[in-house]
């Protein structure tokens, strides 16, 4: 395969990712919080690498702001988010972590750090970081929305354990016959 068809191909399968993280989170956004996002990040990183994963995350962003419109207190957060996301996975899949629960261990404190991220990218793009007692204020809006970031890392916890396995043995052999014997990942 000539490195023109592999760039062709990444290229395809990184739109085709990125459109996969957003109609997932389509799907599930009438259950607050509970996503699969961070699961499908992760098993592209492992399955596809972080050629493929974290420009897919970047599409994913993209999509999100088309959608949702373009409003920094929220879409900021994200492009730290899920980049940062796919390139904790990169990092764990270069130390050959592949246990799920203690890869689970490490998505959900990373799960857990988005909400403390982007409520501070929220007092950041409203200019209260450095106003008098913004911290008070921080602190209590960061509080009001526990229930919404223990959901989203207990999510992301479970689904990692659980469905991290079989999704990246059936993602990376699609992988294998996608890309060949000589895969450029």
């Amino acid at each position: 395969m000539s490195p023109k068809t592999i760039f062709i191909r990444k290229l395809v399968l990184t739109a085709l990712c990125g459109a996969i993280l957003n109609a997932v989170k389509f799907c599930l956004m009438y259950i607050p919080n509970v996503e699969a996002v961070t699961l499908l990040t992760v098993v592209f990183t492992y399955a596809f690498g972080l050629s493929v994963s974290f420009p897919a995350t970047l599409v994913f962003c993209v999509i999100e702001g088309f959608l949702w419109g373009f409003n920094p207190s929220w879409l900021i957060a994200y492009f730290i988010h899920w980049p940062f996301l796919s390139l904790v996975a990169a990092f764990c899949k270069k130390l050959r972590l592949s246990f799920p629960p203690l890869l689970a261990l490490v998505v959900a404190f990373v799960t857990a750090l988005f909400g403390l991220q982007s409520t501070f990218v929220y007092f950041l793009t409203g200019g209260a970081v450095g106003t008098p007692g913004w911290f008070s204020s921080f602190r209590t809006v960061y509080l009001a929305g526990t229930a919404f970031y223990i959901t989203q890392t207990v999510c992301a916890f479970v689904s990692v354990t659980f469905l991290f396995s079989p999704l990246r043995k059936l993602l990376t052999s699609l992988g294998d016959s996608y890309f060949g014997k000589k895969r450029p990942l």
